[in-house]
């Protein structure tokens, strides 16, 4: 009685019997591990389907053999071989996409940052059509970007990601150049030297003086060596460059004067102030450009930039000039006279 009280007594406590085996469950478990393997692990997933192919036969033998000459879990073994390989699939994808995440999640806002720089610098005055362009790509892969992780495509949208912030940093490294000139200690000597001489001369002459500080945008009126007047004047295209040649949009550096005063017919941008650009300096620096390559061969240095209105317009867009609003480009031509002082610096 106690031995079979005891037996009875260990089979409540023993856990129930596993349940039957599905071969159609593995089988849909193994086929959409395939798929989902496919794209990132495309070895795996041939492997996944070599161990579904192998299963099946074997399967299928078991089912066809006579019961006592059937193996016990043959099959079941096939399929779990199936299940271990496509589990560890899946594993490594999860991972993969945890850390395809995380990037993204560390790239979007550094990558949005670098390409709105980029959209800014592009911009400026100086900076040349490949940086364009490169700001303009830029834009672009980080919108594909966007859109991949929108979808769920990380790894994509990590690619895309640096793509743009590639091109940003062509746009970057062109505006670190071009500005860099206007912190050398030499150049702000020199420039500083041109304005204190300038406004000295204004004082001397109690006369009036203009000076245009090209890195700020910013055109200054002295009369008798006060400034009277500080304006928002817009440069060349390439205005932030120093000029070398005709055509090239850059806004010339150098001390200058006023040789002729437009109004009405003679000019098409409201009132000018035209200045003896080139002087002997400029003449020396484009021959020098021409011999170092820097200009072309046929090139001269070119002629006609003015003080002038029509300005106002929020950007760099002339072809050399400074332009000015017309309301301020009155004030500035009733102070002037031919001989009026004009000097353009980088920056002081």
């Amino acid at each position: 009685m106690l031995a079979a009280f005891g037996a009875v007594a260990l089979l409540r406590l023993a856990p129930p019997p596993p349940p039957a085996f599905s071969v159609p469950a593995a089988r849909g478990a193994g086929l959409s591990a395939a798929r989902a393997l496919r794209a990132d692990q495309p070895e795996r997933a041939r492997m996944v389907e070599r161990l579904l192919a192998q299963a099946e036969v074997v399967s299928a033998q078991e089912l066809a053999a006579l019961p006592w000459a059937r193996t016990p879990g043959r099959a079941e073994a096939a399929w779990q071989r199936v299940h271990a390989e496509a589990r560890a699939g899946l594993a490594l994808a999860r991972t993969r996409q945890d850390a395809a995440a995380a990037r993204w999640r560390e790239l979007e806002p550094a990558m949005l940052r670098q390409v709105r720089q980029a959209e800014l610098e592009a911009g400026e005055a100086g900076v040349g059509r490949r940086e364009i362009a490169a700001a303009r790509k830029a834009v672009y892969q980080a919108g594909l970007a966007r859109d991949f992780a929108a979808a769920g495509e990380l790894d994509r949208a990590n690619v895309a990601a640096m793509a743009a912030m590639d091109f940003s940093e062509i746009v970057h490294k062109a505006w670190r150049d071009l500005h860099a000139r206007f912190g050398e200690t030499r150049n702000l000597a020199l420039w500083r030297s041109w304005v204190n001489d300038t406004v000295a001369q204004s004082r001397r002459d109690g006369e009036h003086a203009i000076v245009v500080d090209k890195l700020k945008r910013k055109l200054h009126v002295y009369r008798a060596g006060s400034r009277i007047a500080t304006l928002d004047a817009e440069l060349g295209a390439k205005g932030l460059r120093q000029k070398m040649h005709s055509g090239d949009q850059a806004t010339p550096e150098g001390r200058y004067r006023v040789v002729q005063m437009k109004a009405g017919r003679n000019t098409i941008y409201y009132k000018a102030l035209l200045i003896n650009y080139p002087n002997d300096a400029d003449r020396a620096r484009h021959a020098l450009a021409k011999k170092n390559g820097q200009a072309p061969l046929r090139s001269h240095p070119g002629n006609l930039i003015e003080i002038h209105g029509d300005g106002g317009q929020g950007r760099d867009w002339t072809d050399g000039c400074v332009a000015l609003t017309n309301r301020d480009m009155d004030f500035v031509f009733a102070r002037s006279r031919v001989g009026t002082p004009v000097t353009i610096v980088g920056t002081f």
